[in-house]
């Protein structure tokens, strides 16, 4: 196993879980908070789909919320988003019929019954992408052709932002670069998905004896985990692996990125400072819409200090790592598949942030778990994965249910 991010830590902990001996191979733990550069430094302190988080720890251990409790910590919903672009202002909230209510209320029901009907196109693009390197793994490159009309419907975002008020087509269109690091302007349909992700599953924030925190508690908990299930994490190789999954490889898609645009991440400042008393309730989330692209900023007081997150993609900074930009649905089914490759004559599968499953942390960890299903059945013949109707809640096949899948190979 390759990798410093979420991916590697999700498929090291179920596959360890599983029985199987794991070796890490990282430079930089970055889940660490002693890391070169951590993760929590930047990813969102919102939670998004705490399900895929919930369903990593259920299936590594111990539930997530019996883990949060031991360290005084708990999952409570986060305030909604305040969106600004020039002199508009607009507070989203997370729950639709809010949503409505707000914009109802600031420009009208004509504005809200089209913000509505949008809403409903967002759930069934959902529901077709998580079909699509989520919930199964893609192990090919997809046919444009074979993929569901909802995600065919419209070439990018841009095209369903027509009879919107422009803070609201910004909030749309600026998905392109939030979660697909695509320019401003341009960015896949299927983007829409997030709208449905943050309606449905809502958004929630840890909140600790302080008061609100990154989601470093999380980090430092399955880390812990990785070290009790015998997890070896090493700089360099230590033995010959029957397979490997590499998280980080840039090399399987060179050649894409050689004729298009790369994932443009967002340059990340982090700043901590004494409150002056200042109180905050909750993480404030703000996102300001500017012409040269969004920029996302978190705040909130933990303890007796003000820590300020931001987000600038107005200045973003190249990443194969992420693959290529999400600009069309063609560029997101040009990502490589989750399939084996021969590589220094090790069975070699390539999963990352660059997979089908998509950038968002959520979607890394969901990568994470079906590289390690398809690397369990094809090393033990087993499929655990959950579309098995005789895998129980802790991820085993029960073993009165086994068959012939559950011998070893």
């Amino acid at each position: 196993m390759r990798g410093d991010g979420l991916v590697a830590l999700a498929a090291a902990l179920r596959l360890a879980r599983m029985g199987h001996c794991v070796e890490l191979v990282s430079s930089d733990r970055r889940w660490r908070r002693d890391a070169a550069h951590p993760l929590a430094a930047e990813l969102s302190p919102v939670l998004e789909l705490p399900s895929a988080w919930r369903d990593l720890f259920a299936k590594s251990g111990r539930s997530m919320d019996a883990e949060l409790t031991g360290c005084g910590v708990e999952l409570v919903e986060a305030p909604g988003q305040e969106h600004t672009m020039a002199d508009a202002t607009l507070n989203l909230p997370t729950e639709r019929a809010a949503q409505l209510a707000a914009i109802r209320q600031t420009y009208g029901q004509a504005a809200a019954i089209r913000w509505r009907d949008l809403l409903d196109e967002a759930d069934e693009v959902w529901r077709a992408r998580r079909t699509l390197g989520l919930e199964r793994p893609l192990t090919s490159r997809p046919r444009l052709r074979g993929l569901p009309a909802i995600l065919r419907a419209r070439p990018t975002l841009s095209g369903a932002a027509g009879g919107l008020p422009p803070l609201l087509a910004a909030a749309l269109t600026d998905l392109g670069p939030t979660a697909g690091g695509t320019a401003k302007g341009s960015g896949a349909w299927l983007l829409a998905a997030d709208l449905a992700v943050i309606r449905v599953f809502g958004r929630w924030q840890l909140l600790g004896p302080e008061g609100p925190t990154d989601l470093q508690p999380l980090l430092d908990l399955l880390d812990a985990r990785a070290a009790r299930l015998g997890i070896a994490v090493v700089t360099e190789p230590t033995v010959r692996p029957d397979v490997a999954i590499d998280t980080e490889a840039v090399t399987s898609w060179h050649r894409v990125l050689e004729h298009r645009t790369p994932y443009r991440a967002p340059t990340c400042t982090r700043i901590v400072e004494p409150s002056a008393g200042q109180r905050l309730e909750g993480i404030q989330e703000r996102i300001v819409h500017t012409p040269d692209g969004p920029v996302t900023t978190w705040r909130w007081t933990h303890g007796d200090q003000l820590v300020t997150l931001s987000h600038d993609h107005t200045h973003p900074l190249p990443d194969p790592t992420r693959g290529p930009a999400l600009s069309t649905v063609r560029a997101w089914a040009r990502r490589p598949p989750l399939a084996w490759a021969e590589r220094h004559r090790i069975p070699t599968m390539t999963a990352g942030a660059a997979s089908h499953g998509g950038p968002e942390p959520w979607a890394q960890l969901l990568t994470g778990a079906l590289a390690a299903y398809r690397t369990h059945l094809a090393l033990t013949g087993e499929d655990v994965s959950p579309t098995n109707r005789a895998v129980g809640a802790d991820g085993r096949i029960s073993a009165h249910r086994r068959g012939p899948t559950g011998a070893r190979s």
